[in-house]
Order: structure tokens, then sequence, then C-alpha cells
């Protein structure tokens, strides 16, 4: 069964399935974020679901960039960018309180680009998290 979600490009984009829908639909409802595991017990809340489903739904929403992840506190988000549709996620996260806000890349696509290294990385995709204290807990 397909679903379709406009993003906030406004572009439809092809859910793979409902779980993908109900998934998106709960992290909207958190700004912090989620673990896959608090996700999990979310869902659970409206019908009985494995973690393999969650993991595959997450995984499916970051590979369409309606959701990003923070390596930091491992938590899933809804993308907040009003950039073009494939842009690279910038996250700062208080290490205190652990809220993650995304960032307006192109700063550090700009940055990135007068960038020299001996191996010659390719900077045009990069993900950055920044771990800082937010304004509330400083």
């Amino acid at each position: 069964m397909f679903c379709y979600v406009i993003t906030k490009h406004m572009k439809i984009t092809k859910c793979y399935n409902k779980n993908d829908k109900q998934a998106l639909n709960v992290l909207k409802k958190h700004n912090k974020g989620l673990t896959a595991y608090k996700l999990l017990n979310e869902l659970q809340k409206i019908k009985n679901v494995k973690p393999m489903t969650v993991y595959r739904s997450l995984n499916s929403l970051q590979k369409m960039g309606i959701v990003h992840k923070s390596n930091h506190n491992k938590t899933y988000f809804i993308c907040h960018s009003t950039g073009s549709e494939k842009h690279n996620p910038v996250l700062a996260v208080c290490k205190k309180c652990e809220k993650t806000e995304e960032l307006n890349s192109n700063i550090f696509t700009k940055l990135f680009h007068n960038v020299k290294t001996k191996e010659k990385y390719n900077f045009s995709n990069f993900e950055i998290e920044i771990s800082t204290v937010c304004q509330k807990c400083s």
C-alpha cells in the first residue's frame, strides 16, 4: 500500500507503506525527536509493531530526506530545512537537555568549498553535528 506526503518543499513524496506514514506522524508530535525504541513504544499504542518495522520506516524516511538522525543522542526528528530538497544536514545538539535543532547549512557548504586536503575529499555531501549548550540551559 502506498501513501503520499507533501514535503516541506511542497513536493509529493511517496511513503512506501502505512508504517512510514504512522512513524512520520508520531515524529511530527515530538520536537526533541525520538529514539527508535521510543518511537516503537509510541507506535505500539496504535498497533502491534516489531522493532525491525520501525527501523525500516526510519531508514526509508531518512532516504527521502524527511527525517534526520542525531548520532549524539540517537534520536530521529523531522527535517526542518527551508532550502532545496537535497541538502547537507547540520545539527546543533544541546549537551544538557539534548534538544536538537537543524541549522542552515549554506555557510558550511561555502566554507567546505574552499577546503583543500591531501586526500582531495569531496565535501559536496556532508553531515555535521555540533555539541553545544542551548540558551535555556546556559
